[in-house]
């Protein structure tokens, strides 16, 4: 009788000590778990660490902002309300490359196809700037200096219908000038897609 409960209770003190094989087994069950949590946000971390990411976001050009207008910029825009503006930020000095860009943006806008009735191509100049011969196509808007801080010489603006400028294009090299065209046209295009104005 004696020896049957020596037995009973080293069966139990047995079955309560785990065997070597279960705790490495329950150590790589927990460091599984661990690692299955954690690796998501390493792997996150790493992408954006090393800007690996490229958001979903596909304008080519810079938003304004914050929001700007004519009328903030105590400016009159005799196409306001009339059509949205695909403009160019005259230089006082329009060399070659700056005739080159006028003449991609006039590209750009007959590219519009159906939308072109909607905007009209614009030269922003500063007062008693001397133009250059300019194609008759192109209307002519004197702005400020204020208007220069915000879209600098040669850069290509879109503004809406509201006077609001919505979108600005910085000068580009010559030989990303054909690239940077279609990144105009694709995100005037747009806009003009989405737009419940004008």
């Amino acid at each position: 009788m004696m020896s049957s409960k020596l037995e009973t209770t080293s069966t139990v003190s047995s079955n309560a000590t785990p065997s070597a094989s279960s705790v490495r087994r329950g150590r790589l069950t927990l460091l599984a778990l661990i690692v299955f949590f954690a690796l998501p946000f390493i792997i996150a971390k790493a992408i954006l660490s090393n800007h690996w990411y490229q958001s979903g976001v596909t304008n080519h050009g810079a938003l304004v902002e914050p929001r700007v207008t004519f009328e903030s910029l105590d400016l009159v825009n005799p196409l306001q309300t009339k059509s949205w503006q695909l403009g160019f930020m005259l230089p006082a000095d329009c060399n070659d490359a700056c005739i080159n860009r006028l003449y991609i943006m006039g590209q750009t806008y007959l590219a519009l196809g159906k939308y072109k009735e909607r905007v009209t191509p614009v030269v922003y100049v500063l007062p008693d700037q001397v133009l250059p011969a300019l194609p008759e196509s192109l209307s002519v808007v004197t702005v400020n200096a204020a208007f220069v801080d915000v879209v600098p010489e040669q850069g290509y603006l879109i503004t809406d219908t509201l006077g609001q400028l919505v979108m600005y294009f910085s000068p580009t090299s010559e030989d990303k000038q054909v690239a940077h065209s279609k990144g105009l046209l694709s995100d005037l295009r747009k806009l003009l897609k989405l737009s419940r104005v004008g």
